[in-house]
């Protein structure tokens, strides 16, 4: 595919490493030189420097003939102008993040043909869903909806008490219909096999079907569904997060310093307390017994603000923990220092618009572990090598699991004897080192 990207800040870079290493052919553009060195230094793509949304800069890059161009500079005008002026100019597909409350809808992550504009991408809202997923979970820090909403991915985290620990993945009594599809120990992901056992600490994405992966959730965890919930920052995400939990019976505080702001919610989320305050205020967060809530929400606009909210909120009590982080690379960091779910709206925004970037056969992508596993939704089209193949026999490599097929209405999480039939979907996790052997197995006229 010609992809042409506009803005090289954290979404930017991240699409161009993940669509680098698919082989793209891929156009860079920003306005700031130091980006668009940045991008020439560290990968190989094409770069021009200039206005995005300009059509010499745009018809430069080739957008005649772009299979799909992507604008994600910090500027939501700036983005909307350039993939309306792209789609105008012969782009097949534009795709534009947005930011601002003026774009934002507190149901719409994604909005398709608004101003003519194929998708439109709201990364706060997005991390709001997110983030009411895992509320209403048992004890997720990371749930993952596929194959339209009829499978689901959940990242759980192992209890030091659980009667789990140190036995053969393959005496698990998880219930029917739920998988074990990777293990992140120490920062690594793998795919188990059945000899594998599970250690304090680990991290497990479960696989099934909705209806039962609670049941197997309670198997690795004493958490519920979060019944009480404190958000700190009442911007687009808090906002958000507060009325989709508010509409499904929960509790709901929200904490917000702008003091204009905490006014204007307040009279339209009728159902919710806010409350103008500091949400790094230890006294103000004993004083609303924090320690007593089921999760704990912090997402300002300001990284430092979340992490000190969250960390204090875990000195009060054995409340979940969240923070939103701009910075991708921090990840890893707030969550070795304690913070149980931490949530990058560059990620999420990076995540959905990979999805647009597919051969005929990849319908879905979504990247786990900071790239180092990919979950692929795959059609088996017609003279590819998995048809009619019993699992046990599909001699998938090592790093993949093959873990549901989306059969018409039915969805099977296929044992050894199951087959892929010609037009089925498939849900496969696999590690990038092992991807292209099972890109080759679905993709026609491999035999």
């Amino acid at each position: 595919m010609h992809i042409v990207i506009i803005g090289l800040g954290e979404v930017g870079r991240h699409l161009l490493r993940v669509l680098e290493r698919e082989g793209h052919d891929i156009v860079a553009i920003d306005q700031d030189p130091d980006s668009v060195r940045h991008a020439e230094d560290h990968f190989d793509v094409a770069t021009l420097v200039g206005y995005g949304a300009n059509s010499e800069i745009l018809e430069q890059a080739g957008v005649r003939k772009a299979d799909l161009l992507v604008a994600v500079t910090d500027h939501d005008e700036v983005n909307l102008i350039a993939a309306l002026a792209g789609r105008q100019l012969g782009a097949k597909r534009a795709i534009a993040r947005t930011q601002g409350n003026e774009w934002a809808r507190s149901s719409e992550g994604v909005r398709y043909g608004l101003l003519g504009v194929d998708v439109v991408i709201n990364p706060r809202v997005l991390v709001a869903h997110e983030l009411v997923k895992v509320a209403r979970s048992h004890g997720a820090v990371q749930v993952i909806d596929l194959a339209q909403d009829r499978i689901e991915l959940v990242q759980l985290e192992t209890e030091e008490k659980s009667k789990l620990l140190h036995k053969p993945i393959s005496s698990l009594a998880l219930p029917r219909d739920t998988l074990i599809a990777a293990i992140v120990r120490e920062g690594e992901l793998f795919v188990p096999g059945g000899a594998d056992v599970l250690i304090p600490n680990d991290r497990v994405y479960l696989i099934g079907r909705p209806s039962e992966l609670p049941h197997a959730e309670d198997m690795f965890t004493s958490k519920r569904e979060a019944r009480r919930v404190c958000i700190v920052g009442g911007s687009v995400t808090g906002e958000s997060v507060a009325r989709e939990l508010e509409a499904v019976g929960a509790t709901v505080l929200i904490i917000e310093s702008d003091i204009e702001r905490a006014q204007t919610l307040s009279e339209s989320l009728l159902g919710v307390t806010v409350l103008h305050g500091d949400g790094t205020d230890t006294s103000l967060l004993k004083e609303e017994e924090i320690g007593t809530y089921d999760l704990f929400v912090a997402v300002t606009a300001d990284d430092e603000t979340n992490l000190m909210a969250a960390l204090l909120a875990k000195r009060l009590g054995p409340v979940q923990t969240a923070a939103q982080v701009q910075r991708p690379d921090y990840v890893g960091i707030y969550e070795q220092l304690g913070v149980d779910i931490v949530i990058s709206p560059r990620i999420v925004a990076s995540d959905h618009i990979l999805r647009f970037c597919r051969h005929e056969s990849l319908t879905h992508l979504t990247v786990l572990q900071d790239g180092q596993a990919e979950v692929l939704e795959l059609s088996a089209q017609k003279r590819c090598r998995a048809i009619g193949v019993p699992l046990k026999e599909m001699r998938l490599p090592r790093g993949a699991l093959l873990a549901a097929i989306v059969h018409g209405d039915r969805v099977i999480i296929p044992r050894g004897d199951d087959q892929v039939s010609e037009g089925d979907s498939v849900v496969v996790l696999t590690t990038t080192v092992a991807r292209p052997v099972v890109e080759r197995l679905f993709r026609p006229g491999l035999l």
